[in-house]
């Protein structure tokens, strides 16, 4: 099976360094770039054809926002993990790049000079999101089976709804965004939102759902 080729895309040398030392590390993994900024990757994405990219959010020149939505205008599957500090700046914007068509995020270590540390963050947070969404890119030139869809009985003599359950995965904040923006402010049921972020980004989450929707979001 091919190597998940990755660009690492970040302003600080220390960061695109150890990141790519620590991915390459892995057998199923493969550093084929790195950028110092969003102009720097949008040039080396048709040179090394990454299976997917990860991206900081602050840099100069072209910030991660920008070159989040520039990828998603001309290569809209190709899969994008932002890799961001996780204080309130850096879980706003984290939110916003969801929104714009992120795969995912990871948190961004906060000691640099600690390379055990790194190095264990790295493995446990960053890791596996590559290798889920680099394994579907890499699947998408592959031949597969189609799998039919599956059609559930209605029944014919429903119950009451007295409370509504969402969980939610890759792709929540946005999907969220778009399925709540539909309901009507006269709700009757409540709503259970299962969505798994850390408190902060949840937390903001909400704010920014119910900054959008007719129901309250808590």
């Amino acid at each position: 099976m091919p190597k998940i080729r990755i660009l690492v895309v970040d302003d600080a040398v220390v960061v695109r360094s150890r990141i790519s030392k620590i991915l390459s590390i892995d057998p199923e993994l493969e550093v084929v770039g790195v950028a110092a900024n969003g102009r720097i990757a949008l040039a080396k994405i048709p040179q090394v054809n990454p299976d997917i990219v990860i991206l900081d959010i602050e840099m100069p020149e072209m910030d991660g926002l920008q070159t989040l939505s520039a990828i998603r205008q001309i290569y809209p599957h190709l899969p994008v993990i932002m890799f961001s500090t996780s204080t309130r700046a850096g879980a706003i914007a984290t939110l916003e790049a969801l929104s714009l068509g992120a795969s995912d995020y990871a948190t961004k270590p906060s000691n640099l000079g600690n390379v055990e540390a790194i190095n264990q963050h790295i493995q446990a947070d960053l890791i596996p999101k590559i290798k889920v969404f680099g394994a579907k890119k890499t699947a998408l030139t592959t031949p597969s089976t189609v799998a039919h869809p599956v059609v559930f009985p209605l029944y014919t003599n429903p119950k009451r709804v007295e409370v509504v359950a969402i969980g939610v995965s890759t792709g929540g904040p946005n999907a969220l965004t778009v399925l709540l923006r539909e309901l009507p402010a006269d709700l009757s049921v409540p709503i259970l939102i299962v969505q798994h972020m850390p408190h902060m980004f949840t937390k903001l989450l909400a704010e920014r759902l119910s900054s959008k929707c007719q129901i309250p979001v808590n």
